[in-house]
């Protein structure tokens, strides 16, 4: 087989897959050395990424599908020094792994890039937005886990408002960038009205604890549903964009 960067990038996956399996079966050594190992190589991939057009674009680190797969490694790895949540942010290495599932599937190439994405503006918009949506996901995935068993799950309620944060950001940023390559702030587009519509979820979770009606169990049951939430937003955009042409595979 003909080594390329992405090469560099099923390498990680295959670790994240041992990883994952190392997780269910209670080898929990195994699959932190694993994930870790994963992440590192994982990490010279995507920096690897900004040559994918035989110049430097730092954009290109941040493609959304790979990025994301990076980002939720990234939560586990440094989670991993907290010894009394360590088994609990390996259960993320499910979530991990198909998300790099999805990243190798999809192309790994580049849409070819424009002056209006090779501003600073585009590369923060987009580090911004794949980590909130890690963050989303992962704060899902422990409500759920912390609904099934009030004992289990490290502090979803802290990975949302963090999440919430950066994503708020986002928004500035994006608005920014929008400004700079359409001459508008905000565009009645699909992409920007799912981006308000993820905000507006998280905004109105936040504001759950005021309402009444809404107890703990509920709120985190609604904590959970918002990682599908994310998946629906998301999936739309990345399949409209499976079909354009790519540079760099």
């Amino acid at each position: 087989m003909e080594f390329t960067m992405h090469t560099a990038f099923y390498a990680a996956l295959g670790l994240y897959c041992l990883g994952a399996l190392g997780y269910l079966a209670k080898q929990n050594t195994v699959s932190a050395a694993a994930i870790g190992t994963g992440f590192i190589i994982h990490t010279v991939y995507q920096v690897w990424r900004g040559w994918l057009t035989g110049a430097f674009i730092a954009n290109n680190i941040f493609d959304p599908v790979p990025f994301l797969a990076w980002s939720m490694a990234f939560l586990i790895v440094i989670n991993l020094f907290n010894r009394e949540r360590r088994v609990e942010w390996l259960s993320l290495s499910i979530i991990l792994l198909i998300a790099s599932l999805f990243a190798a599937y999809y192309p790994k190439g580049i849409i070819p890039p424009t002056p209006k994405k090779i501003t600073f503006w585009a590369a923060a918009f987009f580090a911004t937005e794949v980590m909130a949506h890690a963050l989303f996901y992962s704060g899902a995935w422990f409500a759920w886990r912390q609904r099934k068993n009030p004992a289990a799950g490290a502090s979803y309620h802290s990975l949302i408002i963090w999440g919430f944060l950066i994503y708020s950001i986002t928004q500035v940023v994006g608005a920014v960038w929008a400004y700079e390559g359409w001459g508008t702030t905000f565009h009645w587009g699909t992409r920007h009205l799912f981006s308000a519509v993820l905000w507006c979820y998280y905004a109105l979770y936040i504001h759950l604890r005021y309402l009444a009606g809404w107890p703990p169990a509920r709120r985190v049951l609604f904590a959970a549903a918002g990682g599908l939430v994310v998946l629906l937003v998301t999936t739309v955009a990345n399949l409209h964009e499976m079909g354009f042409p790519r540079i760099g595979g």
